[in-house]
């Protein structure tokens, strides 16, 4: 695996305060959470550089108004009944911390359950922390497929090569995908590359 610190953009010394202390209020409230992302991918495929933090997590509803007010007291800007409804009605709310943007998603879709189901630990900015695995990464970025997740794709196939468990990613894609999804078809035409096929 990579390492966070190599990736850091010129706002690195926020970025890795406003990790540290996300992280802080997840572990200490004993939420269930994966980094995904490109954090996530920086511990995984190449280094770039990342200026923002995405988290997929699970937590009751009933946890989210205190998970919100300890946010704020850490210094994140919230507007915290809006993080509520949007978090509970869409499955996604965005925070900032300074100049770094940090969106926080639930699992609405049963593979993204599955994403916090296989995560693996990782060492980000000095500290353990659950990441998505690199199977994972590859499903959530097929499902958003914009031109930066066919590359972190590409990137994965090429790092990992046979190491990655091609079935169930397949499975997933299974789940969200007809046969012929174009999507699917790329899928397939960089793994046939990245095995020198």
């Amino acid at each position: 695996m990579s390492n966070a610190q190599s990736g850091l953009p010129p706002s690195g010394v926020t970025l890795k305060r406003a990790f540290e202390e996300l992280v802080a209020t997840l572990d200490g409230r004993g939420i269930r959470y994966v980094i995904i992302g490109g954090i996530a991918m920086i511990q995984h495929a190449r280094v770039r550089t990342t200026d923002d933090i995405d988290a997929l997590l699970t937590i009751p509803q009933i946890a989210l108004p205190g998970f919100f007010e300890e946010l704020q007291d850490r210094g994140f800007t919230i507007d915290v009944l809006r993080s509520i409804r949007d978090f509970r009605d869409a499955g996604l709310t965005t925070i900032r911390n300074g100049d770094v943007v940090v969106d926080l998603m639930r699992p609405i879709l049963p593979i993204y359950a599955h994403v916090l189901d296989r995560a693996v630990s990782a060492e980000v900015f000095g500290i353990k922390v659950p990441v998505s695995s690199a199977e994972g990464l590859i499903v959530m970025k097929l499902v958003a497929m914009r031109p930066q997740d066919e590359a972190d794709v590409q990137d994965l196939l090429f790092a990992y090569a046979a190491q990655l468990d091609l079935d169930f990613i397949r499975a997933e894609l299974d789940t969200f995908m007809t046969a012929d999804d174009p999507r699917r078809a790329k899928f397939e035409s960089w793994v046939r590359r990245a095995q020198g096929s």
